[in-house]
């Protein structure tokens, strides 16, 4: 070995340099641990940081939908009998309620006497209309479609609509007392005055339109619900409107139900807005609807400062175990406050790490300062 050195040097040279370079590379690429080449190791300190319990909140359930925004429809209410307007007590865009006088009618002689045969027919449409709906209700509810509330509803629709009925038929009949005086007009429902046809001292004929009650506005919204859906949707149900970065409040103000032949049972909730800024919703368009239940439900959730996403999008968290970080992708729901809803499955007793989350990775050595 000794005469080999002697007598080739040059060779020897070589080959310890293409040793060493071989050995270099190797350590840069991670193919020979670094810890072989120093004499000491220093371990890395473990991280101090927070962490929480995996809370919960009460999360308002909402339901989505999408609705149509149709032409809002009004009910016209007639003169019952030809006379003279003596009083007119409401203005237009006044909201009355059902049962609040409207307008007073001064009856003339002769038309009581072509009155006093029958009625008037806005009454009885109003009447047949009731009865249509109470029926259609009646039926759902016996095969377990709908809720009782709802059977109710309509059951006082109907009786209000048969009392109505039943004054307009006594007050046709009773032409003694019709001759030499008056009758007061009022409202059948709750509505907004959308237009007066006259003015006190003019004469009106039978069946002539004297008051429109409405909405107050010229579209409304139409909404399609599920059965489920009227166990947390009722009358006066508060809803938003979302369109163009701008939140329109409204409240469910009718529901009906839409029987088809072969199909479940759905129905059709009308929504009435609150307003209509600058005409935005327009007749023909659609919209989407969060109906506040007034409803809750409790839901697993954890600070938003503890999540983190990756260049795909992807929602993370660190979780404290066994003195280590450990990562783990989760899905989120709605933020609240200053925690977030967690849809994925974590157990109850998880711990969340919720500070230096950029100081650390999966495995890292932690160690907790407070809980």
């Amino acid at each position: 070995m000794k005469n080999f050195t002697q007598q080739h040097p040059t060779i020897l040279a070589l080959t310890t340099l293409l040793f060493t370079v071989a050995l270099l590379l190797a350590v840069s690429n991670n193919l020979i641990p670094f810890t072989l080449w120093t004499q000491h190791v220093i371990p890395q300190a473990p991280v101090s940081l927070t962490v929480v319990q995996l809370a919960t909140i009460n999360k308002p359930i909402q339901i989505l939908r999408t609705g149509s925004i149709e032409s809002s429809t009004s009910i016209p209410i007639n003169a019952e009998f030809s006379g003279q307007l003596s009083e007119i007590y409401v203005r237009e865009g006044q909201a009355v309620k059902a049962g609040e006088p409207l307008l007073k009618l001064q009856a003339s002689s002769e038309s009581i006497v072509n009155q006093t045969i029958g009625t008037s027919q806005q009454p009885q449409d109003n009447y047949d209309n009731a009865l249509k709906e109470f029926n259609r209700y009646q039926k759902l509810f016996e095969v377990g479609a709908i809720p009782r509330r709802q059977l109710d509803i309509a059951t006082a629709h109907l009786k209000e609509a048969k009392e109505i009925l039943s004054n307009a038929q006594n007050t046709l009949q009773s032409s003694s007392t019709i001759i030499n005086g008056s009758v007061t007009i009022n409202a059948p429902i709750d509505g907004i005055v959308t237009s007066l046809s006259t003015a006190p001292g003019k004469a009106v004929q039978a069946g002539q339109q004297l008051v429109s009650l409405g909405s107050g506005q010229e579209v409304e919204i139409v909404v399609r619900l599920d059965q489920n859906d009227l166990y947390l949707v009722h009358l006066g149900t508060p809803v938003t409107v979302k369109e163009s970065q701008q939140t329109i409040a409204g409240q469910v103000s009718r529901i009906y139900p839409q029987v088809e032949a072969n199909q479940l049972p759905s129905f059709l909730a009308h929504i009435k807005l609150a307003n209509n800024p600058a005409g935005l919703l327009k007749s023909g368009m659609s919209a989407t609807i969060h109906i506040d239940t007034g409803k809750s439900a409790i839901v697993p959730a954890i600070p938003t400062s503890s999540i983190f996403q990756d260049s795909q999008g992807q929602n993370f968290i660190y979780l404290a175990a066994d003195g280590k970080a450990i990562i783990q992708q989760i899905g989120i729901g709605e933020t609240i406050g200053d925690f977030t809803e967690i849809t994925s499955n974590l157990p109850e007793q998880s711990m969340v790490i919720t500070s230096n989350i950029n100081d650390i990775k999966d495995g890292t050595a932690i160690t907790v300062m407070q809980k």
